[in-house]
């Protein structure tokens, strides 16, 4: 998530994280490595969420034991058009994904619309299993300047073991129209988005770092897949580190500030801001855009005193915080690198490093409200899962259809939920998307 080793592949990687390389980056690790607290620098990125609803109860993410708890909703047009309109000034990047599928907003083309007319970089992040041509259209023409695709596996077990409730056949189909037409836009001079293929492996202790396997690329061979981002499971600030399904990667043996405190915010559908992207119940509410300025929360008292916690090594006392693998950095050439050049600029009373102690205990993994409360209920969740869950089952109101895409609803609207309505390949379907029953004729931009 937020370690040092990811920020070095930030650099390596610089055409996908071109948005955030970028002077003002340069303010933020230098606040970052010194420990500031108030910072004279407004947020970096946001993660805005389009919806909290999710048709996957994937097993190394906390929808799988319901850490939503029922806080399901789309965001509003309004809100959103004020949160762009004041971020657009400033802000580097907007991903719009957080808890949920963002494909399920049935105003996604208005969102994209909105943001990418404002000069605002938009990165979506989809599971693909509704990733129709209508919808494949939409993301390329309405302003998406990244995609990522999680697709995590090279064959249908790895891939319905990692994806509750998907079809391997389906998704596989969908991602490869997606990157064709992609390819086919190129070809025609349109802008298109950076597509990026993120494959979430099981943890391997053998393994120096995860690696897509060979034979998963030749899945996609000679399409337009721009960059392959293998990542090991997190353990979402301790909730989903013991899962019992797939293997977290664990605990560095290094403390050091999670950096998400100093470079990004994370807002709700619903215009509160959590602490960060690992709060999926709301544990650690630090703002609420609906009546503050991003920049007020930014700078507010709940988020500097996360970040003093931090600083002063006292975790602990953040709930969320506590179990967190994000704060633990893993021991190598890199960090060692890192640590070096940061002693330079930070003040010698600020722990980091090897702590008296050393990374949460298996009895303090699970320190958040959420690990706390869910108790039994996590066990069976993940027990479901292990043994079969599937979402198409038991997912909310408005059962699922074969593709994982909520069925149908009335015609002409969306289903009882808000999200899309699965249409045929080609065509609109009744959420307000332009779908095609030709191809459009693309030109240059």
């Amino acid at each position: 998530m937020n370690t040092v080793d990811q920020a070095i592949k930030l650099v390596r990687h610089w055409r996908r994280h071109r948005a955030v390389l970028h002077p003002r980056t340069l303010r933020f690790l230098y606040h970052w490595m010194r420990g500031s607290t108030v910072l004279p620098y407004p947020p970096l990125k946001l993660h805005l969420e389009p919806t909290s609803v999710c048709n996957l109860r994937c097993p190394m993410c906390p929808q799988a034991i319901d850490a939503v708890k029922g806080d399901t909703g789309y965001i509003d047009l309004e809100l959103y058009r004020k949160i762009i309109d004041e971020a657009k000034d400033f802000i580097l990047e907007v991903n719009l994904f957080f808890r949920g599928e963002p494909l399920l907003h049935r105003h996604l083309p208005e969102l994209l619309r909105y943001g990418s007319a404002r000069g605002v970089r938009l990165h979506v992040n989809t599971n693909a299993t509704i990733l129709r041509e209508a919808q494949a259209r939409m993301l390329i023409e309405h302003g998406a300047a990244k995609v990522t695709i999680s697709f995590d596996g090279p064959d249908k077990a790895t891939y319905e073991l990692m994806r509750k409730g998907a079809r391997y056949e389906i998704t596989l189909e969908n991602v490869r129209r997606f990157l064709g037409l992609v390819q086919e836009y190129r070809a025609n001079g349109w802008r298109t988005p950076y597509t990026v293929m993120q494959v979430i492996l099981p943890y391997d202790p053998q393994s120096p770092g995860p690696r897509v396997p060979p034979h998963m690329k030749e899945l996609f061979a000679g399409l337009p897949v721009d960059e392959w981002d293998p990542i090991w499971p997190h353990g979402w600030a301790g909730v989903m580190q013991e899962n019992g399904v797939v293997q977290a990667q664990p605990y560095g043996d290094q403390y050091h500030p999670c950096n998400w405190l100093w470079k990004s915010l994370a807002i709700y559908w619903d215009g509160r801001v959590a602490s960060c992207c690992a709060d999926f119940s709301g544990d650690q509410i630090i703002g609420d855009v609906r009546t503050q300025t991003l920049r007020e929360v930014w700078n507010g008292p709940k988020m500097v005193a996360l970040r003093r916690l931090q600083v002063e090594g006292r975790y602990k006392e953040a709930k969320l915080c506590s179990g967190c693998d994000a704060l633990w950095q893993k021991e190598s050439t890199a960090w060692h690198l890192f640590s070096a050049a940061e002693r330079r600029v930070r003040p010698k009373a600020l722990p980091t490093g090897r702590l008296v102690g050393g990374a949460p205990r298996q009895e303090e993994r699970v320190l958040s409200p959420l690990a706390a409360e869910v108790g039994p209920q996590t066990i069976a969740a993940l027990a479901a899962a292990a043994n079969g869950y599937d979402a198409r089952v038991a997912g909310p109101a408005g059962s699922a259809n074969g593709s994982g895409a909520w069925a149908a609803g009335p015609a002409g609207s969306a289903n009882g939920s808000g999200a899309w309505a699965a249409g045929p390949a080609g065509s609109a379907n009744g959420s307000g998307v332009n779908g095609a029953a030709s191809r459009p004729r693309p030109a240059a931009d």
